[in-house]
């Protein structure tokens, strides 16, 4: 019995959150990922962010959004098929484009004065859901835990997220944030493949996520201009 209690608030412990586990820090591409600090806009929705000290807000007028990339390594991840995860990069760039239209004209190709906004899934992985406080009693706990152990709690999908402004015509980096697209218990078990309408809310959601991130690097690059002033 104590066994299966401690296994479980060890579930309760999980990772169950946006903010980028170590394991996911682990394998971040990020090209300043050693400076990354975390940053939260709105109640669970942590990330891991860097803005260029030297951004200045009038370098720069427009964006061009690239097609979301997804790395090979989420290709091969068992219970969400790659058909799934493509349909998931397709809306969330078409998201991204309706949300920063609204706010600075966004191109089709680099020129002056362009920001480029690359973001890839870099790694797609599932985890057990977070534990019920009624699950922590003894009778919960032996419940819980021998659903964990058959394999039929229902299951979170994450996916980590790797944003990127950079120049369209130098490639410097100008800022980047790595963070996780979370959507909780939408697999039934560890056996039931997702489907995109079971996540499709969480990638709209999420699309805020990205577009505060570039809200925030404006502000930022506004008041690098206003301290060298």
């Amino acid at each position: 019995m104590r066994r299966v209690i401690l296994m479980c608030c060890l579930v309760a412990a999980g990772c169950s959150s946006r903010l980028p586990t170590d394991e996911e820090r682990a394998v971040s591409q990020a090209a300043n990922r050693r400076q990354l600090v975390e940053v939260s806009y709105v109640a669970d929705a942590n990330g891991l962010q860097w803005v260029s000290p030297h951004l200045a807000l009038s370098d720069y007028q427009q964006v061009m959004v690239e097609p979301v990339r997804l790395h090979p390594r989420t290709q091969a991840v068992h219970q969400i098929p790659p058909a799934v995860l493509g349909r998931v990069s397709h809306r969330l760039q078409l998201r991204l484009e309706q949300e920063l239209a609204t706010g600075v004209p966004v191109v089709d190709e680099p020129g002056p004065k362009t920001a480029i906004l690359r973001v890839e899934i870099s790694r797609a992985s599932t985890d057990m859901e977070d534990i019920k406080i009624t699950e922590i009693l003894p009778y919960g706990a032996l419940i819980g835990g021998t659903k964990a152990l058959l394999g039929t709690r229902d299951r979170n999908v994450r996916l980590l997220v790797e944003s990127q402004l950079v120049d369209s015509q130098s490639e410097a980096i100008l800022a980047e944030r790595v963070s996780v697209l979370l959507a909780k218990d939408v697999l039934e078990n560890n056996r039931e493949m997702l489907r995109f309408e079971q996540i499709q809310a969480a990638v709209d959601q999420f699309t805020q996520d990205i577009v505060y991130f570039i809200r925030l690097t404006a502000y930022t690059a506004k008041e690098n201009e206003q301290s060298v002033q």
